[in-house]
């Protein structure tokens, strides 16, 4: 372990230095400096890095880039959020997700190799909604290739294939996604131009119109900073919101901070916090120094021990969803107790992927038609009409039948009563 990236910055935060012998064997670097956020030293050595470089007539290319990343940093610290945080825990990476307690309502989280019983190298994570019926994912991707988010479905007890969401591109890697219970506002992190280091959490939001996510946006910090910052999950119905982070952390460990959600975000005043006050706050170097209602915290700190005390959750396995009446919802073959219901909805269910695949095999098509000349549109076109056509009659037909099977299954529990 480098003595410079934990224990100098450390002392400076502090007020405090090291012996003059210890300074030269150990002298502070912009780089500590920058993860420290004392900005104003880092800039002073990056230009003096600078000037004896462009002496020497030898790039200066990467101090530039320091110094743009010190004045990105700076500027957001200044806006700060003003977050409560009740606790945190160090833990070891490859098993952080099991230390983040969510409330049933709040979906579960889960290993992309767990999940998808798949091999995964990459770390990808899984988040499942609460009615255990669609998943947002990273996909780990290919060497070269770049690591995505994806959605997928479950339609006729099967995964639909895997929709990437190409309109949040510009990342190099995405990974640890999480839904809000408003199946609108997704929370992810991303290695990409827009991070400040590492891993940096964002946040983006669904257009219903555009049948699309915005542009995301950085979280800022607390939760950012020049080391890898992870999952980002809120637990509405417990008021509580976890995220994960590397920083100051040895290889393979994160702590995980658990904090009170703000309704809005609320940020320091720089009026009130000068820089070397807001420093610590925006690193969380000491979590008492976030606390300022402390019934609030109190009362939070009692929901934390009440979600950790709750019995472990098991996800329900599920082929489907197929409502029979008000009071009963089937997800299993197995729940059909009528023996030709259940004979036909097994058909339905084959019909249903095949369907599925029929759909996906259209879309192929409009999108070739899209890329394509005249000549190849008109012959695409009547492949197109023809598809269409089979699809809406299948459709139509599913339903139709959809409806028989549940009169069958309610004509005979009535007998069975």
């Amino acid at each position: 372990m480098h003595i410079k990236k934990y224990l100098i910055p450390a002392l400076c935060a502090l007020g405090l230095s090291l012996p003059a012998e210890a300074q030269r064997n150990a002298k502070a670097t912009a780089e500590d400096y920058i993860n420290q956020y004392q900005f104003d030293q880092a800039e002073e050595l990056l230009n003096q890095d600078i000037k004896r470089l462009k002496r020497r007539r030898q790039p200066t290319t990467a101090e530039e880039e320091q110094l743009q990343k010190v004045e990105k940093m700076r500027s957001m610290m200044r806006a700060t959020e003003r977050l409560t945080v009740i606790d945190s825990l160090v833990t070891d990476k490859k098993t952080f997700l099991s230390h983040i307690k969510l409330s049933e309502e709040s979906g579960t989280l889960h290993t992309y190799a767990d999940f998808f019983q798949r091999p995964d190298s990459s770390g990808c994570t899984v988040y499942l909604s609460e009615l255990g019926n669609k998943t947002y994912f990273a996909q780990p991707g290919g060497e070269g290739q770049s690591q995505s988010l994806c959605t997928s479905d479950l339609v006729g007890g099967k995964w639909t294939t895997p929709h990437e969401l190409s309109e949040l591109e510009g990342d190099e890697i995405q990974n640890y996604p999480f839904m809000m219970s408003d199946g609108v506002t997704l929370y992810y992190a991303a290695k990409g131009p827009e991070s400040i280091g590492g891993y940096d959490i964002f946040v983006t939001r669904y257009d219903t119109d555009e049948k699309k996510f915005l542009y995301p946006e950085n979280l800022g910090m607390p939760y950012n900073s020049p080391a890898n910052d992870y999952m980002l999950a809120i637990d509405e119905f417990n008021e509580l919101g976890w995220f994960a982070t590397d920083r100051n952390q040895p290889e393979g460990k994160v702590c995980i901070y658990v904090f009170i959600p703000n309704d809005i975000r609320k940020v320091y005043d720089t009026n009130i916090y000068p820089p070397e006050d807001l420093a610590p706050r925006a690193l969380l170097t000491r979590i008492a120094d976030t606390w300022g209602d402390q019934d609030a915290v109190k009362e939070a700190r009692q929901r934390l021990q009440e979600a950790l005390a709750a019995p472990k959750k098991t996800v329900k396995k599920k082929d489907f969803e197929f409502v029979i009446n008000d009071q009963a919802t089937y997800t299993l073959l197995k729940d059909f107790q009528s023996k030709e219901a259940r004979d036909r909805m097994a058909r339905w269910m084959k019909n249903m992927r095949q369907l599925e695949l029929n759909q996906q095999h259209l879309q192929t098509l409009r999108d070739r038609y899209a890329a394509s000349n005249e000549g190849q549109r008109q012959t695409l076109a009547s492949q197109i009409l023809q598809i269409e056509e089979q699809c809406e009659k299948d459709k139509a037909a599913m339903k139709t039948e959809e409806k028989a099977i549940r009169n069958l299954e309610i004509s005979f529990r009535a007998k069975k009563q």
